[in-house]
């Protein structure tokens, strides 16, 4: 991502927005990884985060809408986020819950930092995921919890696979299509995202199941094609 890019981003978030403390200690290594920056590589992973003059930002992927901003600070054992910054653009993010928002950021947070203490959704031991979760490596594996309405996830992934045909394909969007037509579109999916730990982008999958998870609706597995 282009330093002018980011600029675009942390300038563009709203000033309609709402403050609320944290306390989440980074280690050195941690905020160097921050510093470099977190992009996404395809659509499943939906936020860039990055550093800029002090602060610390998330952006949705596919708009740039910038939903996070994050105060630090320098202490004798490493750094603390102790701040946090939620936009209440409407236009850009439908949150209104103020606990949720939070743990949102750090469920991403935790995420991407390959950490395990930062926050926990209970939704990671239902009976079905918990059997998919076993088919796979744990201590390898990076896994997150969500929920997103049908009609959002469609389009982003129609979006995606109309822009970058040439490079990825998408595995899985057909059948995941036909069997949510049943529901309306502004049913939320509940979604398990894994990934490798080592390499993110490589083999990631999205699993969506409905709302109680106990019915698998469809896998989306985003592949690079190989360059000629």
């Amino acid at each position: 991502m282009t330093n002018e890019r980011k600029i675009q981003i942390a300038e563009s978030f709203s000033e309609k927005n709402i403050e609320m403390e944290l306390d989440i200690d980074l280690s050195e290594k941690e905020f160097e990884l921050l510093k470099k920056g977190v992009f996404a590589g395809s659509m499943d992973e939906k936020w860039n985060i990055f550093i800029l003059n002090d602060f610390l930002y998330l952006a949705r992927n596919w708009t740039d809408n910038c939903i996070y901003k994050a105060s630090f600070k320098t202490e004798r054992r490493g750094i603390k986020i102790d701040k946090l910054k939620i936009t209440r653009n409407t236009a850009h993010y439908k949150g209104a819950d103020l606990k949720s928002d939070s743990n949102l950021f750090k469920k991403l947070l935790q995420g991407y930092l390959n950490r395990e203490d930062l926050y926990r959704d209970d939704r990671i031991d239902l009976p079905l995921i918990k059997s998919i979760l076993e088919k796979y490596n744990e201590d390898s594996l990076r896994k997150s919890i969500g929920s997103q309405s049908i009609e959002l996830n469609l389009s982003i992934y129609n979006s995606f696979k109309k822009s970058n045909s040439k490079f990825m394909t998408i595995n899985g969007l057909k059948e995941l299509t036909k069997n949510t037509k049943k529901y309306k579109p502004n049913y939320q999916l509940l979604s398990l995202h894994i990934s490798n730990k080592e390499n993110p982008k490589k083999d990631a999958t999205t699993f969506f199941f409905n709302q109680e998870g106990t019915e698998l609706l469809g896998q989306i597995t985003i592949v690079r094609k190989a360059s000629r």
